[in-house]
């Protein structure tokens, strides 16, 4: 069996590969993969269809000859997303890009968001897949706990799920992220954690770190998917330019 961790980036989704993993370890064979899915769509359909043994990959944009045979039998999906111009804005703030950086800037925002929803729709319509909200999860992980458990088709004790709501409490993932930063790399390799891993989870603190062009970019680039998915929008349409391209 496949289980794949798909999130958005800065979305959760390593909260929900540790979770998984502490799961997943308790009740089967598990191996946390090296490669993502695989290195070729062969070795990714191998490690679906062995019943024997679980895989857990985390992902957040594979290639696209993976993206387009990803397997539906055998593959279980917990895909996490949040507000995409938090996404954004989280991920120049951990790579710590300034303002005025050549890595930033309204045509780069709005590539990133476009690249992070087209592949959220991949991954979202899988047909075994858990969806969770970033804004939600986070502030509740006793009970998104449960959540994977009933998911993953788990049965697990008390004792354990409360042992994994007490790792991941936010200080011990400051902790982790620190001892990265000293070069423990075996941090990483346990619980997904990199340097500089938790910034600002506030919702809308995008606001205090893109410029105004960059939100307007990044709002333009995801209106239709912000009023999906409920997030507030905060430009006129008459403030839009034409597209952000490359």
């Amino acid at each position: 069996m496949l289980v794949v961790v798909c999130g958005m980036h800065r979305s959760g989704s390593t909260l929900v590969a540790q979770l998984a993993k502490g799961l997943l370890s308790a009740s089967c064979e598990l191996t946390v993969s090296s490669n993502g899915l695989g290195s070729s769509v062969e070795q990714m359909h191998a490690r679906a269809s062995d019943p024997a043994h679980t895989w857990l990959a985390k992902v957040h944009i594979p290639r696209r000859e993976l993206r387009r045979a990803l397997p539906d039998q055998g593959a279980l999906y917990l895909y996490t997303y949040r507000d995409v111009r938090d996404a954004l804005a989280s991920a120049w703030r951990k790579n710590r890009f300034l303002f005025g950086s050549e890595d930033r800037g309204p045509t780069i925002a709005a590539k990133f968001v476009r690249e992070e929803i087209e592949i959220g729709a991949v991954f979202e319509d899988r047909h075994h897949c858990w969806i969770g909200r970033y804004e939600t999860i986070v502030n509740d992980i006793p009970s998104l706990v449960n959540d994977l458990e009933s998911f993953l088709d788990l049965s697990v004790s008390t004792a354990l799920k409360q042992e994994l709501v007490e790792e991941a409490a936010p200080d011990k993932q400051r902790q982790r992220s620190q001892r990265v930063s000293t070069g423990d790399q075996s941090v990483r390799l346990e619980t997904f954690i990199t340097t500089n891993h938790i910034t600002d989870g506030r919702f809308g603190a995008w606001k205090e770190t893109l410029s105004v062009e960059e939100a307007i970019a990044s709002e333009q680039a995801a209106r239709d998917w912000l009023r999906q998915k409920n997030y507030p929008l905060c430009f006129r349409k008459a403030m839009y330019t034409d597209p952000p391209q490359g």
